[in-house]
């Protein structure tokens, strides 16, 4: 109860200001100390403890990885890291969308850049591993105003590799200009190229960390098919779908709804999974090993459930935290038990992409797999 209070007293703060404070109390310990849940996956030679990880941008600069290890999260992606420390767009920049449950922001990769929290990943690893129980991504991408975007994250996947179970590959963020332009298939290689040259390059020689690509949800058919197509020719470990969408539906209530910016939250539920279920169908017609991570309007255990069942092995949240508190790891991975246990289920790998479309796997997250 302490922590839905806290939370509600939160949310009342400006949304960066309160960010900064969930930040501060996992940086001091005061959060919750919860028994981690195992419900293991895996993905290329990454074990992880559950299927359930904290996305990219909430830790941009990897400052409270060990904090985060007490909230029942399988794993967590650290970032968007840039090579040089950047400011971001001006603020205001983040914007709760309260009757929607969601949230606008327009961040720009605000970081304080690749050597500083290499500094913060040096720590970390010290006593943590990488290979260990819980699994750290990290998650680049370049610089506003670099001339060279490609040299970015070849310099970044150098420089940071080591510390990384998985590198995942940011060219999906909408905040910073003409990025999404690396979906095309030959500048998607390019950067592909550019990554596997800096893992070659490497201090640790660290040629075996998976790739992860981290695409938009504002993609037609055709860029999918062949965005899917590159990342199994380049031989990727597995797509992250999605970032957030410039989409804004008629649904909407907020009064932020027309703010500039990345929309997350739960109105991009049905859009990523719609996504991530074609990508799913693309996958096994064409019998490819590329693997499938969800994001995007991840709320509770019937959401992350339907995910499951359209072809996710992980499930990814941000925004849902920051309405639900840091309970909702826990809450999560035991409903999702609780799923199985009424689909008698004994492991996620036996219903995972069954469901043919969204429609039909949030059907069957809520009224049973037996129920379509």
């Amino acid at each position: 109860m302490i922590w839905k209070f806290i939370t509600y007293f939160v949310r009342k703060l400006n949304p960066e200001t309160a960010h900064k404070i969930s930040l501060l109390s996992l940086k001091i310990g005061f959060s919750p100390k919860l028994n981690l849940i195992v419900l293991p996956t895996t993905i290329k030679s990454i074990n992880f403890s559950n299927p359930l990880g904290l996305a990219a941008g909430f830790d941009k600069n990897a400052a409270v990885i060990k904090g985060v290890h007490h909230l029942n999260f399988g794993f967590m992606e650290v970032g968007t890291i840039t090579p040089l420390p950047q400011y971001g767009n001006p603020k205001p920049r983040v914007f709760r969308l309260n009757e929607d449950q969601a949230i606008i922001n327009r961040n720009g990769f605000n970081n304080i850049g690749m050597i500083e929290a290499r500094k913060n990943l040096v720590e970390y690893r010290k006593k943590n591993p990488v290979g260990g129980k819980f699994i750290v991504g990290i998650n680049i991408g370049p610089n506003k105003n670099s001339s060279d975007r490609v040299n970015d994250y070849k310099l970044l996947s150098q420089e940071l590799s080591q510390f990384a179970d998985y590198i995942s590959i940011n060219i999906s963020s909408p905040n910073t200009p003409n990025l999404r332009d690396f979906h095309e298939a030959k500048q998607l290689k390019k950067v592909i190229d550019a990554v596997k040259n800096g893992l070659v390059n490497s201090n640790k020689n660290n040629i075996q960390v998976p790739i992860f690509l981290k695409i938009a949800p504002d993609i037609d058919d055709i860029s999918l098919d062949q965005i899917i197509k590159t990342a199994h020719l380049q031989n990727l470990s597995a797509l992250i779908i999605s970032n957030t969408t410039i989409e804004r539906h008629s649904s909407l209530q907020s009064k932020n709804i027309y703010e500039i910016g990345g929309l997350s939250g739960k109105p991009l539920f049905m859009k990523s999974t719609n996504l991530l279920s074609k990508a799913n169908q693309i996958i096994k017609a064409k019998n490819y090993s590329l693997q499938l991570v969800a994001a995007g309007g991840v709320s509770d255990h019937y959401t992350a459930y339907a995910k499951i069942l359209s072809g996710a092995n992980l499930v990814q949240l941000y925004t849902a935290m920051t309405y639900s508190g840091p309970m909702i790891g826990d809450n999560i991975i035991n409903g999702i038990i609780s799923l199985m246990k009424r689909d008698k289920v004994s492991d996620l790998k036996n219903i995972r992409g069954i469901a043919s479309d969204e429609n039909i796997a949030i059907k069957m997250a809520k009224n049973g797999i037996q129920s379509v």
